[in-house]
């Protein structure tokens, strides 16, 4: 997400449900950074804005680096910590 995104989302959300305003940004995301669930980068369920009410947390990639994953310079790896559950992204150059 970008920052513009968060921020017409957090307006129309002033004016629109949420999971409305979920599904545009959503896909407003996926028009700009294309699939990147081929690369290994995967969504959560609920979109940004639920995610972030519901949580207090949003997942973020920063847009230089969609780019440089796309591009194969960055490859993504994808450990889970089983005490913990959760998983962490490494970002590995070639």
């Amino acid at each position: 997400m970008t920052k513009g995104l968060i921020r017409l989302g957090m307006t129309l959300v002033q004016h629109v449900p949420v999971t409305i305003v979920d599904c545009l940004i959503v896909n407003m995301a996926n028009f700009i950074f294309g699939d990147l669930s081929r690369h290994g980068i995967v969504r959560p369920k609920p979109g940004p804005l639920a995610l972030k009410s519901k949580t207090g947390r949003s997942s973020v990639v920063d847009v230089g680096t969609a780019g440089l994953i796309k591009k194969g310079i960055i490859k993504v790896r994808i450990y889970t910590i089983p005490s913990k559950l959760i998983k962490v992204i490494l970002a590995c150059y070639k």
